[in-house]
């Protein structure tokens, strides 16, 4: 069977096409997960800040988010991981963090982990709850236009 120049063509853009959709199909999108967004805004300088034993610097200008993050029972983050650093904290019910190697740990006000994570660098994460969760989370990345505090991610083997 000959194919024509135009069939080739075709079969190679169809190609393209359905390779630049692959990453999002191997993503873990959220569920059962509403995000609010209370406040956002930037350092346009470099921060340094070194007191009582706790140390918060910045090299160059930040985005800085503030989320109020309602998790459904059931509900989950997805798998993804943050530009720069996130603090995370539960106001309410439980939320287990499981990182890109599958170590899970629970978060929750009372419980042994308290009621406060953090999270940051390249490897994936995703937060769940079984009985639904209320957070406030901070999120301060590097500055872009447009700001960027998340980025979606493939489940990883051992989440298989």
């Amino acid at each position: 069977m000959r194919f024509s120049r135009m069939h080739l063509l075709g079969a190679s853009v169809g190609i393209a096409v359905v390779g630049s959709f692959a990453p999002q199909a191997l993503a873990s999108p959220p569920s059962g997960l509403v995000a609010s967004t209370l406040v956002v805004a930037n350092f346009d300088h470099t921060v340094h800040i070194n007191s009582d034993r706790v140390k918060f610097q910045t090299k160059d200008a930040t985005d800085v988010r503030v989320q109020k993050i309602v998790l459904a029972a059931g509900g989950r983050s997805g798998w993804h991981h943050h530009p720069g650093i996130v603090l995370a904290a539960v106001e309410s019910g439980a939320v287990t963090f499981t990182d890109g190697q599958c170590h899970s740990t629970t978060y929750g006000p009372g419980l042994p982990a308290g009621a406060v994570f953090a999270e940051g660098g390249d490897d994936p994460g995703q937060a769940s709850s079984s009985g639904g969760a209320t957070l406030y989370v901070t999120f301060v990345a590097p500055s872009t236009d447009p700001p960027v505090f998340r980025i979606e991610d493939a489940a990883p083997a051992c989440a298989s």
